[in-house]
């Protein structure tokens, strides 16, 4: 959405908290809330995927606040960006206020060049910041030199992905450490990331707010892990009418549906025989779709090392995020004619 002279990429509405009108972020329409599980509701206000965008003029300087509201599993960090070059990380203390400056540095004629002759995604004078994943963080003020980015300095495709915890980025040290975000990136496209941590419960409104977007290009749907201790019949209902929702809105559009990633019940063989049952619905589900463009994905296949997950054996940790990104990019890079090969 655009707010002021910059973009707030990701992002749905805000909304305004307290006497200073800090905004708050909320990656679906604030309509939709009281339509979706608490627990969605709740997610969609953090900050998986979500960035400030602005174009820096040259000479100028801008200076962004930002707060972040609570902590997590892993620390609160933004990402400042120019274009595709990483120019700094920056922690977010707890509940206070936090300025940062950007100016130009030495080398950034010279990352410009580079951007431009290696067509890179994003153009080096774009600035990029990028929110925590998983911490709800206010924006306190955007001000300085800052102009809204053209369709010059961005990626011309978009990828939407949908998901749980693991999706959203739940354990990913740093925002572009996510497998989504890694994945967007070896593609060339940008991110909508609709990750709702323990929430992924397929929602008819996600469903048709999905299906009503049409600044997406592709999309990857991962189903399963919030609610695998639900009946195989209540989910097979849910998924055909979630899939069925999205595919029948974009029949030219590629969407690849991802079954559950490695995790426990995988490696511990507990309740194995439900998994398996899952994974089997949903490739049932996209075969009832007879369509060459709605893919199903083993997620095992994605995440074949159990190194690449946490202690907790569900969520992976940066080395499982990036082979996931990578497999991932390489399996949608196969079948969608308009990406390099």
């Amino acid at each position: 959405m655009k707010f002021k002279k910059v973009e707030l990429h990701n992002v749905w509405d805000v909304i305004e908290h307290g006497k200073r009108k800090e905004l708050g972020i909320s990656r679906l329409p604030l309509a939709l809330h009281d339509e979706i599980n608490r627990g969605a509701r709740n997610m969609s206000q953090l900050g998986s995927a979500c960035e400030i965008r602005g174009v820096l003029k040259r000479g100028g300087q801008a200076r962004i606040t930002l707060k972040a509201m609570d902590d997590n599993v892993v620390p609160a960090t933004a990402l400042v960006y120019r274009g595709e070059f990483l120019d700094r990380a920056v922690a977010l203390d707890i509940g206070k206020d936090v300025e940062i400056v950007i100016e130009d540095g030495k080398h950034q004629k010279t990352m410009e060049k580079v951007s431009e002759s290696e067509d890179h995604a994003f153009h080096a004078r774009l600035i990029r910041v990028l929110f925590p994943p998983i911490h709800p963080v206010r924006i306190i003020s955007i001000e300085g030199d800052l102009m809204h980015p053209t369709k010059k300095f961005l990626p011309e495709k978009r990828l939407l992905c949908y998901g749980s915890s693991i999706t959203h980025g739940a354990s990913a040290v740093f925002p572009s450490g996510t497998y989504s975000a890694q994945c967007a990136r070896q593609l060339g496209m940008d991110l909508i990331d609709l990750g709702f941590g323990g929430a992924a419960q397929m929602d008819p409104p996600i469903a048709q707010h999905i299906a009503d977007r049409k600044d997406w290009d592709v999309a990857t749907l991962e189903m399963g892990i919030n609610v695998r201790d639900w009946p195989p019949e209540k989910f097979q209902q849910v998924v055909k009418n979630f899939v069925g929702s999205i595919a029948n809105a974009h029949p030219d559009k590629y969407i690849f549906c991802i079954d559950p990633f490695t995790n426990d019940r995988d490696l511990t063989g507990e309740k194995l025989e439900a998994m398996t049952t899952f994974r089997k619905v949903i490739a049932k589900v996209v075969r009832s779709q007879k369509s060459k463009k709605v893919i199903h994905v083993d997620g095992a296949k994605l995440l074949t090392d159990p190194r690449g997950l946490w202690t907790d054996l569900v969520h992976p940790n940066d080395h499982g995020m990036q082979e996931m990104g990578s497999k991932l990019a390489n399996l949608i890079r196969k079948k969608v004619p308009f990406l390099k090969p």
